[in-house]
């Protein structure tokens, strides 16, 4: 479970992480891009109030000589050929003396009233036709000159196409939105972005756009957000697969030998024409917690490779003197139990060391414990190999010579060494059937042994056919299938209680 939420989380946080650096970016951005659209909104505003300056200077030339019907006619013109502008009017002393719609009409309802601010907005009910305008207005001698400007100008002016930001503008305490009446402010809008105008005095008030916005990241970073989650589920993936990857056979039988799941199974070693138990050799199941007994020859080549073969084989023969002191009073007089020893062990200084501790272990001291050498390595034969079997001997060891015929030199180390047994390899046994000729090599094997005086234990005996051969040549010792298989140390319990206490002699 763990394996599978860290990734999660991971990704889940990778994820997050991307959004909001994205979403931080694209909110920069966008403040960007509403500090702009002000900009661009004064320039806008600029160019309109620009069409009313140039205005009053015809304005002023009319109010010069005196509104007559061509100065009339001039101001309606002027009205006529800006087209931001609304009305102009020319008032003198309190009175309006010319206006630029027919029959000097105005539409403001208050125009004599007006503060002598540069900018006026003035809501829709200070209009005749309801509708809000900005009036910038200049004093020329004793005439003050009045150019309006549609809502509709303005708002056009205003109009910046940005999702989420609103502009406005503001003249004194008066604003104008993109909506809506006039609106009049007693104090200054916090939270709002503000870009003043140059040579007129307005401003331009924005919004500023939210913090975290859905739309902006789906519109504007669709594509990275898509990239993101790939790139958070290619992380949960291959963290996944880090957390879940199988660690080097090497490190999981060394995790595998300090967690104590390399156990003993004991194959029973039978008298084959008595049926009776004579011992047992030791051999290596890995109690795998998930996939069960794992068979020696998937680790064992691992561990003769690694070196972890030394070990593995320290950690057997801890738990086999135990458990053989567990049922000692079960065991017959000199029980035979062996067990494999690689080259690579015999040949370290502390290997007689090792089997002289592993011999006191044992409550039973007249069990016959059996090194057996395995012919899978090598074995350099030297004064030192000699000495040390020698004093093994001397100490109530005996030797075999296990796998005989399968590996390197068998010849010679029976040449060389005090070897007590030899243990036919199965292949030897299993070619044995009705056919005659069947047992010709397994013949030479067994004449070698008798003239070496080696006693001979048979391996791999499976058929009725193998059984009545090997007590025809008055092989003793066997083990096999047809027998037992290789049985865990409760099993080995049940057929020690099954079978007749006898005591063992070598044959």
């Amino acid at each position: 479970m763990r394996n599978a939420l860290v990734p999660f989380i991971a990704a889940v946080t990778l994820f997050i992480a991307g959004v909001f650096i994205l979403n931080t970016q694209l909110w920069y951005s966008a403040r960007a891009d509403s500090l702009a659209g002000a900009k661009y909104a004064v320039k806008n505003m600029n160019t309109i109030l620009a069409e009313a300056r140039h205005a009053t200077r015809v304005a002023r030339e009319i109010a010069e000589k005196g509104c007559s019907l061509e100065g009339q006619y001039q101001l309606a013109t002027e009205a006529a050929l800006q087209p931001h502008l609304r009305t102009l009017l020319i008032v003198k002393q309190g009175q309006i003396v010319c206006s630029s719609l027919p029959g000097n009409r105005i539409l403001l309802r208050n125009a004599l009233n007006l503060p002598d601010s540069p900018l006026v907005l003035l809501p829709a009910d200070s209009t005749v036709n309801g509708l809000p305008v900005l009036i910038y207005q200049v004093d020329v001698a004793k005439n003050r000159i009045m150019v309006s400007m549609s809502d509709r100008h303005i708002r056009d002016a205003l109009g910046i196409p940005l999702t989420g930001v609103t502009y406005s503008l503001r003249v004194g305490n008066s604003t104008l939105s993109t909506s809506g009446d006039v609106v009049t402010l007693n104090a200054a809008q916090q939270h709002v972005g503000r870009v003043h105008a140059v040579g007129y005095p307005y401003s331009i008030e924005y919004t500023f756009p939210p913090m975290f916005s859905l739309h902006r990241l789906v519109t504007q970073g669709g594509g990275i957000l898509l990239f993101l989650l790939l790139m958070s589920c290619l992380t949960a993936c291959a963290l996944y697969k880090y957390l879940n990857k199988s660690p080097p056979p090497e490190e999981s039988l060394r995790g595998a030998i300090a967690r104590g799941e390399i156990v003993p199974f004991y194959q029973p070693v039978m008298n084959g024409r008595e049926g009776t138990l004579r011992g047992v050799e030791v051999l290596a199941r890995w109690k795998h917690p998930s996939a069960g007994f794992i068979s020696p020859a998937s680790f064992i080549p691992i561990a003769e490779k690694s070196g972890l073969i030394v070990p593995l084989t320290r950690s057997l023969m801890a738990q086999v003197a135990k458990q053989m002191n567990d049922i000692s009073s079960r065991l017959p007089e000199g029980f035979h139990i062996g067990i494999n020893f690689s080259a690579s062990h015999i040949a370290m200084p502390t290997f007689v060391e090792e089997c002289l501790k592993y011999k006191k272990s044992f409550i039973r001291k007249d069990l016959n414990l059996v090194l057996e050498v395995t012919e899978r390595e090598p074995l350099d034969i030297d004064e030192r190999l000699v000495q040390t079997l020698n004093v093994l001997h001397e100490n109530g060891f005996a030797i075999a010579l296990d796998d005989f015929g399968t590996g390197y030199s068998g010849l010679s180390y029976l040449q060389d060494l005090h070897i007590d047994y030899i243990k036919i390899d199965q292949s030897f046994v299993s070619r044995v059937d009705e056919h005659e000729d069947s047992t010709l090599l397994l013949d030479c094997v067994l004449d070698l042994a008798r003239k070496l005086s080696i006693s001979i234990v048979a391996e791999g005996v499976e058929t009725k056919a193998q059984l009545d051969y090997l007590n025809r040549n008055n092989i003793t010792f066997q083990q096999g299938y047809y027998f037992f298989r290789p049985v865990p140390f409760i099993e080995l319990i049940k057929i020690l209680l099954s079978k007749p206490k006898v005591k063992v002699r070598v044959e």
